[in-house]
């Protein structure tokens, strides 16, 4: 799962992310797919959570990567 992905969960899904942050839908579904929100955009993103009462921290922002599965022995 990647930041964005968490992102999106934590506004309750794409449509409800692009209505608070006032984007298309298919410009935050291209984000998740990316796996990334432009930097210049993800000031608006902080700022609508605010408004609509959606928990983020500076660390949901943050890009990680997830730890591979250990192969089966």
């Amino acid at each position: 799962m990647s930041y964005v992905n968490r992102i999106v969960e934590a506004f309750g899904g794409v449509r409800p992310m692009a209505k608070a942050a006032g984007y298309p839908v298919s410009t935050v579904q291209s984000w998740k797919s990316r796996g990334s929100i432009p930097d210049d955009r993800k000031a608006d993103i902080w700022d609508a959570a605010k408004a609509a009462g959606v928990t983020l921290t500076p660390a949901h922002f943050v890009p990680f990567e997830e730890t591979p599965a250990s192969p089966a022995e």
